[in-house]
């Protein structure tokens, strides 16, 4: 090549590069910088003519009169038609993330209202019947079994043998209930063989008031008898509508 026909900046950046890693010593600043600056420029036109070459040589691609991309030769060339309702396999909108959240939010609330509408049954049929509810649940095994032992020892009639419930012990006494159509009743025994105590009341007076049984702490066995109740405290034990066992509190003798 001619000096003539030599591109100006490439006989530059030579000359520079001479100096730079020619000469001894460190090289100047601006003449190291000019280097940099001279090679940079002689990237990016490089750059710009290789993509302008690449550009020029491959077909060319234009669309026919139904929107479809076509290349030199005339064949369709596969890519998104101009039209998305132009052919069947048209590329779909994608969704945005607000109409994403949106059906996220949505689905979180289906599930909250179904969850509440299970809840409520489930939890009124795992939850122990409180006060009367008691005799609408069936008998349980150990009730079954001992019901017959608790009618003849209180002397119940047997239709009110067949409503007997157990509604818990207290400091070694035992606790049923019975109820007839008007009157319900609230029966006790202190274990080994004791008597049996009924309390009863109409099925309106119990609503308003329960059903009570007082026990002096000299009749409860010292095994039984928790330290903080002293002989001559009373023990209340009560049952009343809202209650799912029998309920205790101390009276203090004095």
């Amino acid at each position: 090549m001619s000096t003539e026909d030599e591109d100006p900046l490439e006989r530059r950046r030579d000359e520079l590069r001479r100096i730079v890693y020619g000469a001894p010593g460190e090289p100047l600043d601006d003449v190291a910088a000019e280097l940099a600056d001279v090679e940079r420029e002689l990237e990016q036109r490089d750059g710009a003519g290789s993509a302008g070459a690449e550009a020029s040589d491959s077909p060319a691609r234009w669309t026919d009169d139904s929107g479809a991309l076509t290349g030199e030769d005339g064949d369709e060339v596969e890519g998104t038609p101009a039209d998305p309702d132009a052919a069947p396999g048209a590329a779909r909108p994608t969704r945005t993330p607000g109409r994403r959240l949106l059906i996220a939010a949505i689905a979180v609330l289906v599930l909250i209202v179904a969850g509440i509408a299970v809840i409520g049954p489930v939890r009124e049929l795992l939850s122990p019947p409180r006060g009367l509810g008691v005799f609408e649940r069936p008998a349980t095994a150990e009730e079954l079994e001992l019901a017959d032992r608790v009618a003849v020892a209180a002397e119940l009639e047997p239709e009110d043998a067949s409503t007997l419930r157990a509604v818990g012990r207290v400091f070694g006494y035992s606790f049923w209930v019975h109820r007839d159509e008007d009157r319900v009743c609230l029966l006790s025994q202190r274990e080994f063989f004791f008597e049996w105590v009924s309390a009863c009341a109409t099925v309106d007076e119990f609503r308003r008031s329960g059903l009570r049984r007082w026990i002096a702490g000299d009749d409860i066995r010292i095994a039984a008898r928790p330290g903080r109740i002293r002989p001559d405290d009373l023990v209340e034990v009560s049952w009343g509508p809202q209650s799912i066992e029998v309920e205790w509190r101390v009276l203090p003798a004095s």
